[in-house]
């Protein structure tokens, strides 16, 4: 196991054994004039848009593939690289050259952060010395091991949401069922579509990012005439859900006074920004 890294020194307080190096009032400011990268989880079924929205984002951008070999869709985007995570010691070490090297990239994208569990509970299981065939399987891994991943997954959420870039956690959707107690027997289960994680790990994931979307494919039918015919015409828009929705998680801060589009069509970075800043 690697040695953790100090992140950030500890300050000496005026009353211990030495002077702060600055004035805590100094460190006071205007909540307008804070400008900090986002962090985001877009989620959905395969083949919805995910990747592609996420291409879009400020170049240079630094794509993480967990095996999911899901480079086709922006095999022609300028401006972005590609590592391919087969260990957990890569994300361990990718999120170290990072900090250490802030200024290389504008974004990083995890795809996906499913995957990304699947290698989290493998090496789990490997440290274990068990079989790793059948990781995240029922039965699988012991409550502590479960535990364990978490814990590492969530660790990891925090610290590449905490670099200064644009951070997108692109997961599968997971459709869960939950009681809601005390309520009407026939609206007792409440579905819930959001990313597919652990429950722990969604819960935190959630929590930490800026923005929460949905990726979804919409048809739009419409008849056009040709050749003096009317004929019937599917055609496909990709679509980002960030609404408030009952039933699909979804997230955006923003001021109170801007309300957000329930979804956009082919989306792209700077028309989210445009949306929650009411442009």
């Amino acid at each position: 196991m690697k040695l953790a890294r100090t992140l950030l020194p500890i300050p000496k307080s005026k009353n211990g054994t030495g002077e702060r190096m600055d004035d805590i009032s100094e460190r006071i400011c205007a909540v307008s004039s804070l400008a900090r990268p986002r962090s985001w989880a877009v989620y959905g079924r395969s083949g919805a848009g995910k990747t592609t929205f996420a291409s879009t984002f400020p170049k240079p951008i630094l794509l993480l593939d967990i095996k999911d070999q899901g480079t086709d869709s922006v095999a022609d985007v300028k401006g972005m690289d590609v590592l391919e995570v087969e260990h957990w010691s890569d994300i361990e070490d990718i999120y170290w050259h990072l900090y250490d090297n802030t200024k290389g990239y504008k974004t990083v994208i995890f795809d996906t952060v499913t995957q990304l569990q699947q290698v989290c509970l493998h090496h789990v299981l490997t440290e274990k010395r068990k079989d790793t065939s059948r990781a995240g399987d029922w039965g699988s891994l012991s409550r502590n091991e479960w535990g364990d991943a978490s814990a590492m997954m969530k660790e990891q959420i925090t610290n590449f949401r905490d670099l200064p870039l644009e951070v997108v956690f692109i997961a599968q959707e997971k459709v869960s069922v939950e009681d809601e107690e005390g309520s009407d027997p026939e609206t007792l289960l409440v579905p819930e579509v959001g990313p597919a994680v652990m429950k722990s790990v969604a819960g935190h994931l959630n929590a930490s990012v800026s923005i929460i979307g949905h990726s979804f494919v919409k048809l739009r039918r419409y008849k056009k005439e040709v050749k003096g015919k009317k004929i019937d015409i599917e055609q496909v828009r990709y679509c980002l859900r960030i609404g408030p929705n009952p039933v699909y998680v979804t997230k955006v801060r923003k001021p109170r006074s801007i309300e957000p589009p329930a979804f956009i069509e082919d989306p792209t970075y700077d028309d989210v920004l445009e949306a929650i800043k009411g442009e």
